[in-house]
C-alpha cells in the first residue's frame, strides 16, 4: 500500500524543513508525496481515506522513519509530522511526478541536447 526505502533520493528543489524536540506540523499532501527524514526520526500520523464513511472511528496508521528513510504518501490526506521528544528532526516533502510523463520526457530530452552541445563545443574548441 505504501513504499518505504532507506536512503532516498532528493532532489534540487526540496526544501528542508526543521522540527525542534517534541513539536508537530500538519500537513495537507497529495498522493505520492515522499516524506523524507533528513535529520533525526519522525513519527508520521495519517488516516485512511478510503474510510473516511466511517467519521472519527477511522484508526489512525503511525510510521516511524529513522534518519534517511523515506515513506511515500499512497493517497492525499492529512499527515501529522513529530518530531522526536529528545532530538530536533529535518525532513523534506517532495512530490513525485510519473516516470511516462510528457514533462518528464520532454526534459530529458532537453537536457541530453544540452549535454550533446557542450561536448560538441568543447571537442571543436
Amino acid at each position: 500500500m505504501s513504499l518505504r526505502q532507506p536512503r532516498a533520493f532528493l532532489s534540487r528543489d526540496a526544501a528542508p524543513s526543521r522540527l525542534p524536540a517534541g513539536q508537530l506540523a500538519m500537513h495537507d499532501l497529495g498522493a505520492h508525496t515522499a516524506i523524507v527524514a533528513v535529520e533525526g526520526s519522525l513519527r508520521l500520523q495519517l488516516r485512511d481515506r478510503s474510510l473516511a464513511w466511517l467519521g472519527d472511528a477511522v484508526p489512525v496508521t503511525t510510521i516511524t522513519l529513522q534518519e534517511g528513510e523515506c515513506f511515500v504518501t499512497p493517497q492525499r490526506g492529512v499527515v501529522s509530522i513529530n518530531a522526536g521528544q529528545t532530538q530536533a528532526a529535518v525532513f523534506v516533502l517532495q512530490r513525485l511526478r510519473s516516470q511516462n510523463s510528457l514533462y518528464d520526457l520532454i526534459r530529458h530530452a532537453r537536457q541530453s541536447l544540452a549535454g550533446l552541445v557542450k561536448t560538441w563545443w568543447r571537442r571543436t574548441a
